[in-house]
């Protein structure tokens, strides 16, 4: 039988199963709603503080700061909503980079009266959006360095950087990055479905004292208001434990060897058959993600040769995929169009095993062969 290995967690990190059991467990018995005034339901509002307060604790942030979405497509889009409501522009003013997630970029396209330009901090823009890890390639992008006494917010897209926090990681992807990001001034987005909590939960991570007098979601009082609607307790509490799992677990020195290995074994294997290079290879990138540019290759074989064999990589983000549309942030790169769709992207955790390198890239190699035959 053949072993089955994953290669997409920049898409879905494999859910974490004893911080899903745990939620289910709490869920089966305390099922009712976390708005109510009977004490079965301010037993789950206690479990939903509870998880607020943990995952505040483990990102040095207050409390306060959390709200739970469903998702960071929905952060994005009640963040990006918000700001064109309290514009002090018309047109509403966006600064963003060619490499922002389609949550942010297709929703700005959507909102009538609208200029979207390329670059850094002016002093009449009315939102700044910076993804702070590049999904596809895993590049970490510099920070906005704000202008003292700045009033423009920023939006981070952080669903890629979330799960590679870690204690011995360098400044920009140590857990202490969110709170001097917010501190900044910065909204962070991300979601627990990166983490290992399965879907269901979702960030805003706010700067302190931010929202006041704000719905972002109108309706119930849920979120101090916030964010109205019932709240998933199950994909919360599993959020918090997901999260608290991999803070407690990650090591960006593993990883970085991980990382290193792999992309060796990966070489050894496939440049005698096709020549390829690696996006971002000699960029500052996060481990754990390898996109491998094989031009001349009819890749969506390559996919489905691997598929057949029980490996699960992915041609780019996840929103696109299927698409197969051109990466507009691999054009942004300089990379042609036809460049842009010969990309398979690989990513993984830490503990990616020697074994599973050397079947993947055996079988990468494999296929090509097949396929140049």
């Amino acid at each position: 039988m053949k072993a089955k290995i994953y290669l997409d967690f920049n898409s879905t990190h494999p859910p974490y199963l004893p911080a899903l059991a745990a939620a289910r467990e709490f869920y089966l018995e305390n099922f009712a709603n976390s708005s109510g005034l009977s004490l079965a339901s301010q037993r789950v509002n206690a479990r939903l503080e509870k998880a607020r307060s943990d995952i505040a604790e483990l990102l040095h942030v207050a409390p306060k700061q959390i709200i739970f979405t469903s998702c960071a497509t929905e952060s994005n889009n009640l963040l990006i909503r918000d700001f064109f409501a309290r514009r002090k522009n018309d047109p509403f003013r966006v600064l963003i980079s060619p490499f922002e997630h389609p949550s942010v970029s297709e929703t700005l396209k959507a909102l009538p009266q609208t200029e979207i330009a390329l670059g850094m901090e002016t002093a009449d823009a009315d939102l700044i959006c910076r993804m702070a890890v590049q999904n596809e390639s895993g590049i970490i992008l510099p920070a906005v360095e704000r202008r003292e006494n700045s009033v423009t917010p920023l939006l981070v897209d952080f669903s890629q950087a979330l799960p590679k926090l870690a204690a011995d990681a360098d400044d920009v992807l140590k857990p202490q990055v969110v709170e001097s990001q917010t501190q900044n001034g910065a909204y962070l987005t991300a979601t627990g479905h990166k983490v290992g909590a399965g879907f269901g939960a979702g960030l805003i991570i706010t700067p302190p004292d931010a929202l006041k007098g704000t719905h972002l979601l109108a309706g119930g009082n849920q979120e101090h208001t916030l964010r109205a609607g019932s709240h998933n307790i199950e994909a919360i509490i599993a959020l918090a434990l997901a999260l608290r799992h991999k803070l407690e677990t990650n090591s960006h020195k593993i990883w970085y060897e991980t990382t290193q290995t792999f992309e060796k074994i990966l070489r050894e294997n496939i440049t005698p058959l096709h020549p390829f290079s690696i996006v971002g290879e000699n960029a500052n990138r996060a481990p754990g993600t390898t996109l491998l540019l094989l031009k001349d290759l009819a890749i969506d074989f390559l996919v489905m040769g691997l598929d057949k064999e029980e490996i699960t990589v992915s041609t780019g983000t996840s929103c696109k995929s299927r698409s197969r549309t051109a990466s507009e942030a691999l054009l942004a790169m300089g990379y042609s169009t036809q460049e842009a769709l010969s990309v398979v992207r690989l990513s993984y955790d830490q503990d990616l095993s020697i074994a599973a390198m050397q079947h993947t890239a055996a079988t990468i190699a494999a296929v090509i062969a097949k396929i140049k035959s």
